[in-house]
């Protein structure tokens, strides 16, 4: 028995699904339909990447005791979560959100974001967009690289997430402080080599720590023998200053005595002038007395 072909069908055109930002919005509205669909929909391809790349198991919005992470995935003994936000984030809230998602047992909290100056305080990516056409989803901010020195700076190339899961579910990724302030993710080997050449720069500075205080040591001591020979000095001058005023007052004894001496000098010529004078007076009296004396004499 032979069938009758098929009628052709002809089923209706079916426009696109309209939810969803198109490439390139990059809408940062709170509450926007539109980002809530752009995020779950980043949910579930991070699932897709994370079981892909060799995770164990991964879940969208799975509670874990009294919180539920927007994705929570396991390999082995590593409990991770990631949360997915397309619009700014509240330092505080993420803060307290990463220190609770951790006390249920999460070992590591990675933030897909926007973005901003909350990158870089909080283990997180900068996402250029939230509906990147075929799900070539890219971080512009929050990854690390090694330079020259061997010191990790802030990654200036944009970093394909995909790429970014594939290292982080094998354990090749860390995130950590890069200063005080700012943290970052970048490789375990760059981190070891951060960090050896963080320690050969620390040993440097220790050992100039150590001359300059060897050097502040000698000259302290080179000051104290200054201070030592200044005071001695400073004594000297203080007995030769006593010496010149004992030398002063003698030299104003001595002047005074010379003064002294010579008015006695002048009144002793004077005295030597009225002696003469009183001699050369009795003389010429002697003289007269005998003139007389004689000439009575001769009267008689």
């Amino acid at each position: 028995m032979t069938l009758a072909p098929l009628e052709t069908v002809k089923l209706p055109v079916v426009e696109p699904n309209p939810r969803g930002h198109q490439a390139g919005d990059r809408c940062r509205e709170p509450g926007c339909g539109d980002c809530h669909w752009d995020v779950q929909r980043l949910k579930y391809w991070l699932r897709g990447r994370l079981l892909a790349a060799g995770a164990d198991d991964a879940e969208v919005d799975k509670p874990l005791g009294a919180q539920t992470p927007g994705l929570l995935w396991r390999r082995g003994d590593r409990l991770c979560a990631i949360e997915v936000r397309s619009a700014p984030v509240s330092l505080a809230h993420a803060g307290k959100r990463t220190a609770r998602l951790k006390a249920v047992g999460c070992d590591e909290v990675l933030w897909l974001c926007p973005t901003g100056y909350w990158i870089g305080q909080i283990p997180a990516l900068g996402v250029d967009d939230f509906a990147a056409a075929g799900c070539e989803y890219r971080a512009l901010s929050g990854g690390l690289v090694i330079d020259s020195d061997g010191i990790l700076a802030h990654r200036e190339t944009p970093w394909d997430i995909r790429k970014f899961i594939d290292r982080w579910v094998v354990g090749e990724l860390a995130c950590g402080y890069l200063d005080e302030d700012t943290r970052g993710w970048a490789t375990v080997s760059d981190w070891e080599a951060h960090t050896h050449a963080q320690a050969m720069m620390i040993a440097q500075q220790r050992q100039e720590l150590l001359d300059q205080r060897t050097e502040l040591a000698v000259a302290r001591r080179a000051t104290r023998d200054r201070a030592k020979h200044i005071h001695k000095l400073n004594h000297r001058l203080e007995r030769a200053e006593s010496v010149v005023t004992d030398l002063d007052a003698a030299r104003r004894r001595l002047a005074d005595r010379d003064r002294l001496e010579a008015g006695l000098r002048v009144r002793i010529a004077r005295q030597r002038e009225t002696v003469l004078h009183w001699q050369l007076l009795t003389c010429f009296a002697m003289l007269v007395i005998v003139t007389f004396i004689i000439a009575g004499f001769m009267l008689r």
